[in-house]
């Protein structure tokens, strides 16, 4: 039995060019609540306000615009006292500080994992290995050696993260000690 795809596909396109023929032809009740001279629809304008307030159609609760911006400059917020507002975070000496924090116990974690590896191939050297292989660890490497070059690669590349961090540090004029925290 032969299979005509053709006019199914042809099917297909003409339900789809006439849905999309219908979707896009306006409603008359659409028209209706856009016409202009519907009277349910208004937009009020800040220039009638005023007839609002006299019909006491509206009210305002709290101060008044100007009222509340005289009070606000009167008084700094103990927010704004308390901490300095920075353009970027690349400004602010905290936020160095405390990337370099994390970055410092990544690597600090990662040469600790390269001096283990280091230390389990310096003794298979000597035929001094566990008794197995744990296999509820993520293994590191195919081989020792392959598992010390890929440990390596991730101290190099942490490093080379907070050399970067120091660049950038001292290219928006933050002090070498506030990354050290």
């Amino acid at each position: 039995m032969r299979n005509y795809p053709f006019p199914l596909a042809a099917v297909l396109v003409l339900a789809a060019a006439c849905a999309s023929q219908a979707a896009e032809k306006p409603r008359p009740a659409q028209a209706s609540q856009n016409h202009p001279q519907n009277p349910a629809k208004r937009v009020w304008t800040n220039d009638d306000m005023d007839q609002l307030r006299a019909r006491s159609m509206i009210s305002i609760v709290g101060q008044e615009p100007s009222q509340a911006a005289a009070s606000e400059q009167a008084t700094p917020s103990a927010s704004e006292a308390s901490f300095p507002v920075y353009e970027s975070r690349l400004d602010d000496p905290e936020w160095y500080a405390q990337t370099a924090a994390a970055l410092q116990a990544e690597l600090d974690q990662r040469e600790a994992d390269l001096q283990q590896q280091q230390e389990a191939l310096t003794l298979a050297k000597d035929r001094i290995t566990q008794p197995g292989v744990n296999l509820n660890e993520p293994s590191v490497g195919v081989t020792p050696a392959a598992a010390l070059e890929v440990l390596q690669g991730r101290v190099q590349e942490i490093q080379s993260q907070l050399d970067e961090l120091a660049d950038l540090a001292r290219r928006h004029d933050i002090p070498p000690g506030d990354l050290r925290g």
